[in-house]
């Protein structure tokens, strides 16, 4: 998808201890005034939770994120897919 970047989202990202979830950073509308991307991200904290509109910040996603292919990011969030597949 042109436009977007998938950041898989950890607990733990030394350990490598995924959350489950994926945010969706809309990078093709660039960066806002308080350094934040708009997204796609999860409301919960459940693995695959349903998703919302919210913006991210490029401190949150170097601190507790790891960037990702789509494929991946299908894989580990469909609920993500399904609202974006759906747009």
């Amino acid at each position: 998808m042109n436009g977007i970047r998938f950041y898989e989202e950890f607990s733990n990202k030394r350990k490598g201890i995924s959350e489950g979830n994926v945010v969706a950073a809309l990078v093709s509308n660039g960066i806002n005034a308080e350094g934040c991307y708009n997204a796609l991200v999860s409301l919960t904290y459940e693995p695959n939770g349903a998703v919302c509109g919210s913006t991210v910040a490029l401190d949150y996603l170097r601190a507790k994120c790891k960037r990702i292919a789509e494929s991946k990011a299908r894989a580990i969030h469909p609920a993500l897919f399904a609202r974006l597949d759906n747009e």
